[in-house]
């Protein structure tokens, strides 16, 4: 029983705030633009495909993520639209973003302006408001 009660509260410290406020104050509500991606303005090329824009829009405890991709075969000749969403942990200026489909996780940090967070390819996304 004591086992489930730590769990359970160690799942309530972790679920972050219901305000949209990180525990350092800063909120992090509103929508997030994709400027760069490994540091290089877009749009980025890839083997694949390019990497035309993106915006992660944060809300209290959640998030959802649209992204414009170009691929060299096939999709659309305007790009085809990606989405992802989920729910978003916040412990001082690091932030973790997991997906409801359980397959993605980005790791990162923010301030009051900016927040950069890595895939699970090690490529760095930098959004701003």
């Amino acid at each position: 029983m004591r086992v489930l009660l730590l769990g359970l509260a160690l799942l309530t410290l972790a679920c972050g705030s219901d305000s949209g406020t990180g525990p350092n104050g800063l909120n992090l509500n509103g929508t997030w633009v994709l400027k760069t991606v490994d540091n290089k303005a877009l749009p980025v090329a890839f083997a694949d495909s390019s990497l035309l824009s993106g915006q992660i829009v944060i809300s209290d405890s959640t998030w959802s993520q649209v992204s414009v991709v170009l691929y060299k075969a096939g999709g659309s000749a305007n790009g085809d639209t990606l989405k992802l969403n989920g729910w978003w942990v916040a412990q001082g200026n690091d932030l973790t973003l997991f997906d409801n489909g359980n397959s993605t996780q980005y790791t990162g940090t923010y301030t009051g302006t900016a927040i950069n967070l890595n895939t699970k390819t090690a490529t760095l996304l930098s959004y701003s408001k």
